[in-house]
């Protein structure tokens, strides 16, 4: 058996169509039993109706996400986004009386076959974002099939695990291991998003993940630079010792040079003095000036050499800051503690949930970024797997995803182009949050 799975359309009726037109062509290669589609037909788009009559046409399977549910009342608004909201209040004015019906009546959980159908996790149905292996550790206790199928993230991940503890109770670190509770919970989160409450329902799994890691790339940057400066001596320093040394130099000259002309008897000093006397009533205003000048010419020296200075140590700073410079706009510092503030309270919300105080739940699961094409699970392991977003990929890559799942042969990943530009203008002309429109051709 061969089926077609995906999920997040967002009334995306661009990226929907490409799809299904992409699941057509490969039926004419080899025959497509079903297509399941794991919730969330509406929301942020611009085309409900036509999403959801052109899928109630197509699909054999649908379950509910959270943004159906909101459209139609089932759940609470004030959880959401402000762009989320707005999207679901508009989305609310424009179902038709038929389809608020069918969406307030699909289901949120199936069980078909070797696989479990759900849109955001086995535990939270609707609201949880599987973005860590420490979640998915929850998950795994809260169904019995091989497969979980989840969507809700926009972003294409495996998570998989030995059958053989898949259904155990949740193990506790023994004693010694307790040193290690917070590499674990750093580890849990690893190249992923935090896990977003429901109030943070709108935020970009992909987004927080590149956060991350130009955070973490920033700090290297920086520790590099830091480390290279310390090691090298400002060439500021340099020119202000060597100014110094030779004004000393100089002066010391000069004075040995007074010193070897000084008269060496009274009437050799008078004689001297009478001279200058002469001298300085034939001397004009000018000559005067040109006496003061060898001062003045000092004093400019000095000057120069200050600036010089200056100017050294200047560039010596700038050579250590343009990486910070660079890299600082990337990662706001408020955006990277609000991330981290998050899942951090998601991981003391799963202790508690699990009824652990101080101890960490041991990983036993494996989270897997799919490639673009075949993936099987090894024989004797279960999996959690989402196929990625049609209407609203969020993993930095905007072209529409979905799935094929082979009975016999596993999954195979696909990435479709559509035509970004023309949903985007039925965005701005629907009246929705430009943000919206903007965010698709960017995969975010």
């Amino acid at each position: 058996m061969r089926y077609a799975i995906f999920t997040d359309v967002h009334a995306n009726l661009e990226a929907l169509e490409a799809v299904l037109a992409k699941i057509d062509e490969l039926a004419q290669e080899e025959p497509v039993d079903q297509i399941w589609f794991l919730g969330d037909l509406v929301g942020y788009g611009p085309n409900p109706n036509e999403c959801i009559v052109k899928l109630r046409e197509r699909t054999d399977v649908i379950i509910a996400g959270n943004h159906d549910w909101a459209a139609v009342g089932k759940l609470d608004l004030d959880d959401f986004s402000e762009a989320a909201r707005i999207s679901a209040e508009w989305t609310a004015e424009q179902l038709t009386e038929e389809h608020r019906n069918f969406l307030s009546s699909l289901p949120e959980r199936l069980e078909m076959g070797a696989c479990t159908l759900v849109h955001g996790s086995p535990y939270g149905p609707l609201w949880e974002y599987l973005t860590s292996e420490v979640l998915a550790e929850r998950s795994f206790q809260y169904f019995n099939s091989r497969y979980c199928l989840v969507g809700h993230t926009h972003v294409p991940i495996i998570f998989q695990q030995p059958d053989t503890i898949a259904n155990e109770p949740t193990h506790l670190l023994s004693s010694e291991e307790q040193i290690d509770l917070i590499t674990a919970a750093t580890q849990a989160n690893g190249d992923a998003t935090t896990a977003n409450n429901s109030s943070e329902e709108e935020e970009d799994t992909a987004e927080i993940v590149a956060v991350r890691l130009a955070n973490q790339a920033a700090q290297e940057n920086a520790t590099g630079e830091n480390s290279q400066a310390a090691q090298e001596p400002r060439s500021g320093k340099s020119v202000e010792t060597t100014s110094t040394e030779d004004e000393s130099e100089s002066t010391s000259g000069e004075e040995d040079t007074a010193n070897d002309h000084k008269p060496e008897s009274a009437d050799e000093a008078v004689a001297a003095d009478e001279l200058v006397e002469q001298e300085n009533t034939s001397s004009s205003s000018g000559e005067e000036a040109d006496e003061q000048s060898p001062a003045v010419e000092e004093e400019a020296s000095a000057d120069e050499e200050q600036n010089i200075s200056a100017e050294a140590a200047s560039q010596a700073e700038a050579q250590t800051e343009p990486a910070e410079a660079e890299v600082a706009p990337v990662t706001p510092e408020e955006t990277i503690l609000n991330a981290e503030d998050r899942f951090n309270q998601e991981i003391e919300e799963l202790l508690t949930l699990l009824g652990l105080s101080q101890s960490m739940v041991q990983i036993t699961n494996e989270m897997i970024v799919p490639p673009e094409g075949h993936w099987q699970a090894p024989e004797g392991y279960r999996a959690i797997i989402n196929p990625g977003g049609v209407g609203q990929p969020r993993d930095g890559d905007a072209r529409a995803a979905f799935m094929i799942y082979d009975t016999k042969r596993g999954f195979t990943f696909y990435r479709i182009p559509y035509d970004i530009e023309k949903t985007q203008e039925k965005i701005i002309k629907a009246g929705l949050p430009p943000y919206l429109a903007a965010r698709l051709a960017y995969g975010r």
